[in-house]
């Protein structure tokens, strides 16, 4: 009997993550290639990678697109109708592949992947933020996500221009005193504080005012009130995202798992704790757990279950 061939595909921002296995989920290839997030690269770029990354892997293994049984691909707006168009043009059209296809969120793959089951949820804070649930059936529910001018709350991004923002307004009068502006400035290679205007209307770069973070947990821990305070709001916003979702799922989920993803929470211990202490109050059924798996392990779990549903059907 022929051995089953699935793919997944972690498809960031930066990095591309390529993980080929068999039906039991056991890794026959694993390689990694550049950025294909459809927000920040077009489609023939991104047809351009995928075909480098599935070349090397074919080379490697021997197969061929008509050799896989099922795959997914998690990426950035691969829900969102052009985005999902584009994408599986390239898989079908460029690529070759005639098997059944997911295309979903890169959320959904990470929470797959990191709880090792198809349900659950995850709370993500880096540049942005997002919170989501996945039941066993696919229903998905989330919060936040939408970007930084409507949403991303208490996400890197949020704490560091809620940082630049305050912090003038301290300079004013009209908010808690700080000892952040000079550091910011300093971080931004500014001479004035009336610089600022310039960086955010002309110069705008979200990941660069996401690093100014660190300058907020670093006086929050020295006693800074306007640092306490951006600091204490994140946690909140961070904890009523995940809040707003149990709230909708009630108790329609078996196993309430939750992990907490992200460059933020990696790099900032405190944050973490406070969150998973405001939801132990607004969320107690909710159980903290560590990632077991990848994303690109995730997004294998879900081109096998994609397979099955087909096969039931």
């Amino acid at each position: 009997m022929k051995r089953l061939v699935l793919f997944g595909i972690d498809g960031g921002g930066t990095a591309t993550r390529l993980r080929i296995a068999d039906g039991e989920n056991r890794a026959l290839w694993e390689g990694k290639g550049e950025g294909i997030n459809p927000n920040a690269v077009a489609p023939a770029i991104i047809a351009e990678r995928l075909g480098s990354l599935f070349g090397d892997a074919f080379r490697e293994t021997g197969f061929h697109a008509n050799d896989f049984a099922s795959g997914c691909l998690g990426v950035a707006g691969a829900e969102r109708g052009p985005e999902h168009a584009e994408l599986e043009d390239i898989l079908r059209g460029a690529l070759g592949f005639s098997c059944p296809l997911l295309l979903t969120s890169d959320p959904d793959i990470a929470l797959v992947g990191g709880l090792k089951r198809l349900e659950g949820y995850l709370l993500i804070a880096g540049t942005g933020s997002i919170a989501i649930c996945r039941l066993a059936d696919g229903t998905r529910f989330r919060a936040g996500g939408l970007g930084h001018f409507l949403s991303d709350e208490g996400s890197a991004f949020f704490i560091g221009f809620q940082a630049i923002r305050r912090s003038l307004r301290s300079a004013e009068g009209r908010d808690l005193p700080t000892a952040m502006l000079d550091p910011l400035m300093e971080r931004f290679r500014l001479d004035d504080a009336s610089e600022f205007v310039p960086l955010i209307y002309r110069r705008f770069d979200k990941a660069l005012i996401a690093g100014a973070a660190d300058i907020v947990e670093s006086r929050r821990a020295a006693g800074d009130p306007l640092a306490v305070a951006i600091m204490d709001l994140a946690r909140d916003e961070l904890a009523g995202l995940v809040s707003s979702v149990h709230g909708r799922v009630q108790d329609r989920i078996a196993d309430p798992s939750i992990l907490l993803s992200g460059g933020l929470f990696d790099h900032n211990p405190w944050l973490r704790g406070s969150v998973l202490d405001s939801l132990k109050l607004q969320c107690p059924d909710l159980k903290p757990v560590e990632p077991a798996e990848s994303a690109s392990y995730g997004a294998c779990m879900l081109a096998i279950d994609l397979l099955k549903r087909r096969l039931d059907s």
